[in-house]
């Protein structure tokens, strides 16, 4: 199936679903040059519409915000926004089902371990979905990205059989290319390369962590990166570093974009060509607190999930803030700045494999989902011995803990001892690790 055959069957199938994504595509590439105070009408708009909608209909809003005063009615403008309070992860894992909205389609859930460590599952509406896949789309197009075209994957695989054939035929729907982020090294990043030559991909889409790890190989074993022919590298899910961004533009001879955001609330930025991470502001609104040293927190909120609104969502992310300037580029969606506190570490084995840092969620996802565990953390000894803490939830039981330990195993190839906890420590400025050193704790 060429890339034509494959864009049709995508946008039909999304229609199908109830997610009109072409549409929306459309409109986004209109907006996007909007001059910025008629970009902030639209915006504002949305946001006192959803604000309204949470308070009519979500037990969980009404409570909370009456409890505060706060009557949307009375929400003039902007500023009147902050006075909301903020919600936070540990919301969703015990107000969940008052959260969503009464008379909405449930919609389609988003379960996600989350770089938090933190695993929560949010119901998202079907036009937030289709939004998130607009504002994906209309990043590849600045990036000269068609829908349909044969892309390298580099992505976790599922641990469990069913799941690896799910994500087969998804594989081939999408026309990509899978590389999993967990098993790469010298071995499987050259035969990933042959292949890539026998059938080539036309652009490239990741985990940076996973793309970086590819690069450093096959620049190892003397291999050219740029004839792989890539078009582009589009990374996501961790911080991007600039020694990363570097190695993959040397080694693959293409520019590197970014994207941000998070399953529970969708795109909330995507990099331009030249540079600029820019927020999608018809779909989130996204609000920065000042949390020192330069850093500002972000919140989150999903203008078009109607079924289980998320207002002012604490992620657990960082960012240095943009400087309020115009983009080079033309596009008038406002600057996010640079993401700083998503930071995907590594787990190195005591064989000298390193573990990717996103095979928790594939690990924990469901645990999220089943209420079984609250927060997790992997700590490592000075000795080589790996302890996985866990701070456990309602549904928690001794069969859980002896299926989590076989689940673990299978990822790492490994026992790790599990231990049950009060709570997960955190450092520095309070953004949870999956992965940390005993030292780093203070322990031995």
């Amino acid at each position: 199936m060429n890339a034509l055959l494959h864009r049709i069957a995508y946008y039909a199938a999304q229609s199908l679903r109830g997610e009109p994504v072409a549409h929306i595509v459309r409109e986004l590439e209109r907006s996007q040059r909007w001059p910025p105070e008629r970009l902030r009408s639209l915006q504002w708009a949305r946001q006192r519409a959803l604000a309204l909608h949470a308070f009519e209909a979500s037990p969980f809003y009404r409570e909370r915000w009456s409890a505060r005063a706060v009557i949307p009615e009375l929400l003039n403008d902007p500023q009147d926004w902050e006075r909301l309070p903020v919600l936070e992860k540990r919301d969703l894992q015990t107000h969940a089902a008052a959260m969503r909205a009464r008379g909405q389609r449930p919609g389609l859930e988003a379960p996600t371990s989350g770089s938090s460590g933190t695993p929560v599952s949010v119901r998202r509406s079907h036009l937030s979905w289709a939004h998130a896949h607009a504002n994906v789309i209309r990043g590849w197009h600045w990036h000269g990205i068609a829908v349909g075209e044969r892309y390298a994957y580099f992505w976790g695989l599922p641990l469990d059989l069913e799941g690896r054939q799910v994500a087969a035929r998804k594989d081939r729907f999408f026309n990509r290319d899978r590389c999993s982020a967990f098993d790469l090294d010298a071995g499987s990043a050259r035969e990933y390369y042959r292949r890539q030559l026998r059938r080539p991909s036309r652009w490239a889409f990741g985990y940076p962590s996973a793309l970086t790890r590819f690069a450093e190989e096959i620049a190892a074993l003397g291999l050219d990166g740029r004839a792989l022919g890539w078009k582009a590298v589009v990374t996501t899910a961790e911080v991007l570093k600039p020694h990363q961004r570097e190695r993959m533009v040397a080694t693959f001879g293409c520019p590197v974009a970014d994207s941000y955001g998070c399953a529970e609330a969708g795109v909330a930025g995507f990099e331009c060509a030249h540079g600029g991470m820019h927020v999608p502001v018809e779909s989130v609104v996204v609000e920065l607190l000042p949390a020192g040293d330069g850093l500002a927190e972000i919140l989150l909120t999903d203008l078009h999930n109607w079924s289980q609104p998320l207002v002012r969502y604490r992620v657990g992310d960082l960012v240095e803030p943009a400087p309020h300037l115009a983009c080079e580029c033309g596009v008038a969606l406002p600057l996010l700045g640079r993401l700083s506190g998503r930071v995907g570490d590594t787990l190195e084995l005591p064989d000298g494999r390193h573990v990717n840092a996103n095979l928790p969620s594939y690990v924990f996802k469901h645990h999220g989902r089943e209420g079984t565990v609250r927060e997790y953390q992997f700590v490592q000894f000075s000795s080589g011995r790996i302890e996985l803490r866990i701070v456990t939830g309602p549904a928690w039981s001794d069969a859980v803990r002896e299926r989590l330990r076989a689940e673990v195993r299978e990822a790492l190839g490994i026992e790790v001892a599990v231990a049950e906890v009060a709570r997960i420590e955190r450092r520095g400025r309070g953004k949870h690790r999956d992965f940390v050193r005993a030292e780093d704790l203070g322990e031995g």
